[in-house]
């Protein structure tokens, strides 16, 4: 009897880390922006992803297509991590592109995977998949601005690259951002016009607190993959570099006027499983807070 009670509860923890790992959830969020331009009249849908990981849902990433396209997103924005540094070509990022169609525009920042790639000896594979996805119409934003005209409203989206070694722990990367600093993103991509609607792109999201300081309307991170193992009224339990409840795990965090939503991810890296944490896809409703 308490081999059939064991391997049942087995067999449960088994199909648990199978749907979590390949059971797309929607995710719907509203943010209201007070400082807007008078100009921006319409609301804007942005659809979040990150962390794909070479993933594949369904033949050529057709599942996660149809989810996004059934979201009616004006940009698809992805956080970084859309490749695995292991094994991995950026095929299913590509082909998820390639199932879009041209539905809206698409924003890529890069992750820590993608640098692992640049800086050590996937330098060629990452530079035929960062070639593919531009081909494929995506725009990557490598410490580079791009600035879009929103029914008249200047709408700016940055994509930040962080260096490989903010992405440490707490010894080496404190979480006050003692490394990864207001004035470090504003030398790297400049300062935020007061005349735009702010977009920051930042793959690691524990440095929320100095994305706010720098002044981003907006934040869409990823990196922490959800916490992996998500615990009913704590969240998730562990980031990647094994900071256990990390403050930024999933969802929508608010610092003065900034606002950041963390994308629970798509795929799986280190730790090859999700519990209770299924994959992300997020719509982000952006409106005016006057109206």
């Amino acid at each position: 009897m308490t081999a059939i009670v064991c391997g049942a509860a087995l067999l449960g923890l088994l199909w648990l880390a199978w749907a979590g790992s390949n059971y797309i959830q929607l995710s719907h969020y509203q943010v209201s922006v007070e400082r807007l331009p008078e100009s921006f009249q319409e609301e804007l849908r942005i659809v979040h992803i990150s962390d794909l990981h070479g993933k594949e849902f369904g033949k050529n990433n057709e599942r996660l297509a149809r989810a996004i396209a059934a979201l009616e997103p004006d940009l698809i924005l992805a956080s970084g991590d859309l490749i695995s540094s292991r094994g991995d070509d950026g095929s299913a990022f590509i082909n998820l592109l390639r199932e879009l169609k041209g539905l809206c525009p698409v924003y890529c920042s890069l992750g820590n995977h993608e640098q692992i790639l640049r800086m050590g000896t996937g330098a060629e594979r990452y530079e035929n998949f960062t070639r593919q996805l531009r081909e494929r119409g995506a725009v990557l934003l490598d410490n580079e601005r791009v600035v879009l005209d929103w029914d008249g409203t200047p709408v700016a989206i940055y994509g930040l690259t962080a260096m490989l070694y903010h992405y440490s722990g707490r010894n080496t990367a404190p979480w006050d951002g003692g490394l990864l600093t207001a004035e470090y993103i504003e030398e790297a991509i400049g300062r935020p016009q007061e005349s735009e609607l702010s977009i920051l792109l930042a793959h690691n999201p524990k440095y929320f607190p100095e994305y706010a300081r720098w002044g981003a309307d907006l934040v869409f991170s990823g990196h922490v993959h959800g916490g992996v193992i998500r615990l009913p009224y704590l969240g998730g339990l562990f980031s990647p570099d094994l900071t256990f409840f990390p403050p930024y795990d999933a969802g929508l965090y608010s610092q003065g006027k900034t606002q950041m939503h963390v994308s629970r991810g798509l795929g799986n890296s280190v730790i090859p499983v999700r519990i209770f944490n299924r994959p992300d896809v997020s719509l982000v409703i952006v409106q005016d807070a006057r109206r």
